[in-house]
């Protein structure tokens, strides 16, 4: 019998993280130099807002009419567009994560790791922001942390069975 595990043991504790006002054009920087995919939206009180995940601020610099292809697989080459300007840099630098962000998806530290797994597969994540009871901001645990921790609890459940 496997015995549970929270997610707080496995989480990163050190986030990075965006507020409201922060802008696209310094959450790009951050996702470059952080190398994250997961932005967690918190206030000045450190309770989570929002999330903006990478793909979020993909849309913002690729063309409109990527999103309506079915199929990319027959564009053999983007061409001139690989070198181009990220579309309507100034209407860009314009919008903050306020303008992005989604409501959070996230999961106290003290959820078991099998909940938190059912949680990553049904709303499709990459990272699950982990809050405390209040909902501030913790830590962040990704597909592969949460994985990892249930795999080696489960194999050694089973080696001392």
């Amino acid at each position: 019998m496997i015995t549970e595990a929270c997610v707080g043991d496995c989480m990163k504790r050190r986030v990075v993280t965006v507020t409201g006002s922060t802008t696209v054009q310094e959450a790009a920087r951050l996702v470059v130099d952080e190398h994250v995919g997961t932005l967690p939206v918190v206030d000045e009180a450190g309770m989570l807002t929002g999330i903006v995940r990478l793909h979020d601020l993909l849309r913002v610099f690729m063309p409109d009419f990527v999103a309506l292809l079915n199929n990319i697989d027959f564009v053999r080459d983007f061409g001139a567009l690989e070198e181009a300007e990220p579309k309507d840099v100034a209407e860009a630098a314009e919008l903050t994560m306020s303008d992005l962000m989604v409501p959070p998806v996230a999961q106290e530290e003290h959820a078991g790791l099998m909940h938190s797994l059912a949680t990553i597969v049904k709303h499709q994540l990459q990272d699950l922001p982990i809050v405390d009871q209040e909902g501030r901001l913790v830590g962040i645990a990704s597909r592969v942390d949460i994985a990892s921790a249930f795999f080696t609890r489960s194999t050694r459940e089973e080696t001392s069975s």
